[in-house]
């Protein structure tokens, strides 16, 4: 990875940042053939998930922590200055191993805020559209002693947070919000001894938040007796973690983002006979030793296949992954061998889905992608989204309730050739840009979204073998889409902010 591809200190008003419209141009027949003797080798950055529950824990626990491999993009940018707000000692220093990330040092404050404002001048904290950020704050506030006010971008102002406030106010805390969304003042009292139920319906978060903050605020948090732990991935990331974690001072070692490595295990999914890219650094999925924190160390073995595109022991073992679902199928009652294989956002992957639910219009089979309600209340509204840019792209698409259905592209189709709106929304950037390595003419709206992040995404996929995929990425005209020139110089592949 070449220092080039990072700006220190989150630099990213290059002189020509990311152009408003891109095309991605596919890979071409003499590039996948370079791939069978030279791999591209791509180390994925720090988990956005762990760092910014790693931030929280280290600035409410005692002496100092080391956050070793933190990703460094604007959703854990957000938090960091958020707690220097607060009044914690942050440093944040270069990482040597991988310029996406960063090596944090967090002076912990032992449970006690140092700062905070008052009801005529609440201290103003801006998490922009991080709902990792809003949530674990609006919680770690309470723990502190003055008036705070967390606020966000327009759309963050509509994502949910009624769950969380309403059970910090069971724990005796005033909230106040005319709607019970941000913005909103928070008036922190300290520790407050007490238990409180609260439901993650439309965001597990809501839990995570509370449990970060957890043993500072002396609170005994539980989910709905109902709640089946298996549909909630990200609370058991948080409940591992606490049990982990060096809260009296020491060293974490933030263990890489699925979520983002998705995307990279995606282009194997694509190109299976070639399979162009190692990824780097990376937990395996559980069943293969991984730690388990991250559902989205699944993709690998859950993703769609290019079914003309992998060799015949791939075959095999789709044939396998196909026995898996029809299992699962007949489970849930379903009887007819032709039913779609099923994959959940609640028990088979996390944010992956996204970047699964892209590539499946070029598999084998159909796919029905079942329980996206969460995903409706997030960056955008992303199921419509995606169901929105799929049919652009010539795919056959069905949504039905939280479900997506999608459909083998019919001989007689050539996918491709669309304006691809990303509606602000990072995975929507990245999950269309990988698939245009396989599909003509894919331009892709407001790339510079990657920096929520993955800011150094296109800089990766532009590279040379083997730090990237030497991808051709175009400048296109923002009103008639011509191409206007190729972008190759790293800094034009810097996100604008």
């Amino acid at each position: 990875f070449d220092s080039a591809f990072w700006p220190p200190g989150g630099n990213f008003g290059a002189d020509m940042p990311l152009p408003e419209l891109i095309e991605i141009v596919p890979l071409s027949k003499e590039q996948l053939r370079s791939f069978q003797w030279k791999k591209a080798e791509i180390m994925v950055p720090g988990s956005k998930s762990i760092t910014n529950r790693a931030i929280v824990l280290a600035a409410l626990g005692k002496g100092e922590v080391i956050l070793k491999g933190a990703l460094w993009s604007e959703d854990t940018e957000a938090m960091v200055e958020c707690m220097k707000r607060l009044g914690i000692e942050v440093d944040v220093a270069v990482d040597p191993e991988l310029d996406a990330n960063r090596i944090i040092t967090i002076q912990g404050c032992n449970g006690q805020l140092p700062k905070g404002g008052t009801e005529a001048a609440p201290l103003e904290l801006f998490v922009a559209n991080a709902g990792t950020a809003a949530r674990f704050l609006s919680a770690m506030v309470c723990l502190g002693h003055g008036v705070y006010r967390i606020s966000g971008v327009p759309r963050m102002h509509e994502r949910p947070q009624k769950e969380l406030i309403e059970a910090l106010r069971k724990l005796g805390y005033r909230v106040d919000t005319p709607n019970n969304k941000l913005p909103a003042l928070f008036f922190g009292k300290g520790p407050v001894r007490g238990s409180v139920t609260v439901s993650v319906e439309d965001s597990s978060q809501f839990a995570s938040a509370l449990l970060l903050s957890s043993r500072a605020g002396e609170w005994d948090v539980s989910i709905p007796a109902g709640a089946n732990p298996d549909e909630l991935p990200y609370v058991e990331m948080t409940r591992e973690l606490l049990k982990a974690f060096p809260h009296n001072g020491g060293e974490f070692q933030i263990e890489a983002d699925a979520s983002s490595a998705s995307y990279f295990h995606a282009v194997n999914a694509l190109f299976g006979r070639i399979q162009p890219v190692k990824v780097l650094a990376c937990q395996p999925p559980k069943c293969k030793g991984g730690t388990g924190w991250q559902i989205d160390a699944e993709f690998p073995r859950l993703a769609p296949l290019n079914e003309k595109m992998y060799s015949a022991r791939q075959q095999v073992a789709e044939c396998w992954k196909g026995f898996y679902y029809f299992v699962s199928r007949s489970l849930l009652g379903h009887e007819n061998i032709h039913d779609p294989y099923i994959i959940s956002r609640k028990t088979h992957l996390g944010d992956s889905i996204m970047t699964a639910i892209t590539i499946s219009g070029l598999a084998d089979g159909p796919y029905a992608f079942v329980q996206l309600g969460v995903l409706r209340k997030q960056e955008c509204e992303r199921v419509k989204a995606l169901y929105d840019e799929l049919r652009k792209c010539k795919f056959r698409v069905i949504e039905s309730g939280d479900t997506l259905e999608v459909l083998p592209v019919r001989n007689e189709v050539s996918p491709g050739n669309a304006r691809i709106s990303t509606y602000h929304d990072h995975r929507m950037a990245m999950c269309f840009a990988i698939l245009g390595l396989a599909l003509p003419g894919l331009k892709i709206e407001d790339p510079s979204c990657v920096r929520k992040t993955v800011p150094s995404f296109f800089q990766i996929l532009a590279a040379p073998p083997p730090k990237g995929l030497g991808v051709e990425i175009w400048e296109c005209d923002p009103k008639s889409g011509d191409r206007v020139r190729r972008l190759e110089d790293p800094k034009d592949l810097e996100p604008r902010k």
